[in-house]
């Protein structure tokens, strides 16, 4: 048999196309900004996001963004009673409906709800089924649909009584979704009135001194891509149905012929009070109370932070969750639960406790999406876990329907042959339907598709630590493990939760590309072949895994898939597009884009460092009290080549995405680099390090590039039980006091 030698035409033309098509891994592509430089520039002045976050306490970000949202409400209250008026956001205006309602990116109708509102058109690929849970509900099956709300007005023309809060706390009961599809954030707000361990978890996003009912000014804050951000909105709110005078359809006909014998202001007073007073005449989420204003404000000001409402239709339930909670989500598919029994007893009896749950169905495309499907469970939908008990051998799930009625009709439904009185007086439950009740496990399993388990950090938030670091890599389409990889240190053995993240890519919708990611990672220890654990994806945004870790230095390996819709809009279209007709929209959502994936340093761009302290230098007491060893350069090999001109096809392979690794410790702070592990800092831990030891070991682990490269000097003298170490840095000083044995206590 002969073999010839000479390269096929066919395969000429293969390797011309995978030419054209396809780049270098070694080829990072720098991700666009939208605005121009000088205007990008101008408007984010001093506040440039960081790509690292030294280790620090996971209320460290919280808190700081409590003082501005304060600070920020203080001046408009001062400005508001300076000029005798009442706050009008002008950068989120309802009147300006086209502004606030929709967003960048042509939208198409959401025929799973049907038609009562759109959201963004997104991709579907072939290799998952899932889709994000976006129900929103109907009042009136007979009555047309209602497309967009008719009007706004403020709270105190709305409500006769208003207040934030009725007896100064959220309850469950209050929560009620409306015409938006946002059952997944809705449901997310019901979740945290789970108060068992995790006490006012709603007052934490909307903290008392940053409001002012009276002047109609409401602060809160949101969890954004690692840190908390906060938000200002006034208080107006949309409502279902026009004024009297703007009503032009059969409802005014209608109400004209049964009130015509009335006085015509006595008429329009009327109407005013039947269609515009109270919660119920809200278009999007309301109170049960017809006085109550937290769940329609919360609502307004997550809409306003991520640029409209359409863009907080659909989601996933735990990522609400997150945004809400700063927590860590992760997805459960509950036909993959192996252990059913396991995963009651560490699981849902810890809701409340130590985690909190929310759950949904998947579209079963019924012919009619509105006809009761399974009992009384809604399909494409979110509820809210509440508790999990053990009755009398019986296994209950309390669950809650954001919409406030619509209940589960089975076993222990209300009203049902299980119930006697010593159940209702032991479970505290009354029958009643505003969308809470109770339902065996075993039907919980068989009616819900997926479950979100959050752990909440606020209960020991102060023994909790996070380290994050944040870069851009290229994704190859042949679907690889990345060339880039994370290594992290550990100084003490801890728990362990990593968590890698993508952008938050719903705070600039309609800027997102072609292109969507999901994510994994292997955990290994350096040069060994075998995982210790996994970090599969969990909805959109991130993967994630916990574990319990030995003091060492550990290596992240990332799993980037990408897919490309061709269908999607072309970021420089959408540009093109919006740039005259919708300009300040486009520099609203522009600017959050552009900030977003500033975090996503490239290791060429990060200044090299002239001094690094290293944890190799064993530390004694007798250690000098200047510590300034030779620094450790970056090998050349392990930095990406960067391609800023690439002289590529129109429609080539040309994705790149930002990634952050987040490190989640107990009682102990991890560091975090980019490249192989042979750049880690090396900690070891002796077995007989004293206390004073490993609290020195302890604090220098947060050292990060960033933060050697500008120290100066470090004084250490000790104490009895603590020992107050003095930085000496390039344009200030600090000095922090550190409890042996435990985290920072701080000066």
């Amino acid at each position: 048999m002969t073999i010839a030698t000479s390269t096929s035409s066919t395969q000429k033309a293969l390797n011309v196309f995978w030419e054209n098509k396809l780049s270098s891994d070694e080829t990072i592509t720098r991700p666009p900004n939208v605005l121009p430089k000088h205007i990008y520039e101008r408007l984010i002045g001093e506040n440039k996001p960081s790509s690292i976050v030294s280790g620090c306490s996971v209320n460290v970000s919280y808190d700081v963004a409590v003082k501005q949202c304060e600070a920020k409400v203080a001046a408009i209250v001062a400005e508001c009673q300076r000029n005798n008026t009442k706050y009008s956001d002008n950068e989120f205006n309802l009147d300006d409906m086209e502004y606030c309602l929709r967003s960048l990116t042509v939208t198409e109708t959401d025929t799973v709800s049907g038609g009562e509102h759109t959201r963004l058109t997104s991709s579907k690929k072939s290799v998952t089924a899932r889709t994000v849970i976006s129900r929103a509900e109907t009042f009136n099956l007979t009555a047309p649909q209602v497309r967009e709300p008719a009007c706004a007005k403020r709270v105190s023309e709305i409500f006769d009584a208003p207040k934030f809060f009725i007896g100064h706390e959220a309850h469950v009961q209050d929560i009620r979704q409306g015409s938006e599809g946002d059952c997944w954030f809705i449901s997310s707000l019901a979740c945290l009135t789970v108060d068992e361990a995790f006490p006012r978890l709603i007052n934490k996003l909307c903290p008392e001194k940053a409001r002012n009912e009276n002047i109609g000014v409401y602060g809160f804050v949101f969890y954004r891509d690692g840190e908390w951000v906060s938000e200002i909105v006034d208080d107006k709110l949309y409502l279902t149905n026009p004024d009297y005078d703007d009503c032009n359809d059969d409802r005014r006909l209608v109400w004209d012929r049964s009130h015509g014998r009335l006085d015509p202001e006595a008429s329009r007073e009327d109407y005013k009070k039947t269609f515009q007073t109270g919660s119920d005449a809200l278009f999007f989420g309301s109170c049960a109370d017809p006085n109550e204003t937290w769940v329609p404000l919360i609502e307004k000001a997550f809409a306003k932070i991520h640029g409209d409402y359409d863009s907080i239709s659909g989601g996933w339930p735990g990522e609400g969750v997150e945004d809400l909670t700063g927590g860590v989500a992760t997805q459960f598919l509950t036909s993959n639960i192996l252990g059913k029994d396991s995963f009651w007893t560490e699981g849902l009896l810890k809701v409340g406790k130590d985690f909190i749950f929310n759950t949904g169905t998947r579209d079963y495309d019924h012919p009619d999406p509105y006809q009761l499907g399974r009992q009384g469970i809604e399909d494409d939908h979110a509820y809210s876990v509440l508790r999990a008990v053990e009755y009398q051998g019986h296994r209950l799930c309390l669950v809650k329907n954001p919409w406030g009625e619509t209940e589960w009709n089975g076993p222990w439904s209300d009203g049902s042959k299980e119930w006697t009185p010593e159940a209702l007086h032991a479970l505290n439950h009354k029958f009643g339907n505003e969308g809470i009740f109770w339902m065996p496990y075993e039907d919980f399993l068989g009616r819900y598709d997926e479950i979100w388990r959050t752990r909440i950090f606020h209960c020991d938030w102060f023994n909790w630590h996070v380290t994050q670091r944040w870069t851009t890599v290229n994704v190859s389409w042949s679907d690889d493990y990345n060339e880039t990889s994370f290594h992290l240190t550990i100084p003490v053995p801890t728990t362990t939760v990593i968590v890698l993240s993508q952008l938050d890519t719903r705070y600039f919708g309609g800027l997102t590309g072609q292109y969507t990611y999901y994510l994994s990672f292997q955990l290994h220890k350096p040069g060994q072949k075998s995982h210790i654990a996994r970090g599969y994806s969990s909805g959109d945004r991130s993967a994630t895994t916990e574990v319990f870790l030995e003091a060492g230095t550990y290596e992240v390996h990332l799993k980037i898939t990408g897919y490309r819709d061709d269908a999607l809009p072309k970021v420089e279209d959408v540009v093109k597009d919006n740039w005259l007709s919708r300009r300040d929209k486009l520099i609203q959502i522009g600017l959050k884009h552009d900030m977003a994936y500033a975090k996503g340093a490239i290791l060429n761009d990060i200044p090299k460092r002239e001094k690094r302290i290293s944890l190799a230098t064993p530390i004694t007491l007798t250690t000098p009290s200047v510590l300034t060893p030779p620094p450790t350069p970056l090998p050349t090999s392990a930095l990406p080549i960067l391609n800023h001109e690439a002289d590529m096809a129109k429609d080539a392979w040309n994705a790149s995405c930002v990634v952050g690794l987040k490190i989640y410790t107990h009682e102990t702070i991890a560091s975090i680099g980019i490249g192989k592990s042979a750049d880690a800092v090396k900690v070891e831990i002796s077995p007989d390090l004293t206390e004073k030891e490993l609290g020195i070991r302890k604090l220098l682990s947060t050292l990060d590039d960033t933060f050697s490269s500008n120290l100066r000097k470090v004084k250490i003298k000790t104490k009895k039980k603590t020992f107050q170490m003095r930085w000496k840095f390039k344009d200030k000083k600090w000095k922090e006091e550190i409890l042996f044995g435990s985290g920072r206590k701080g000066l």
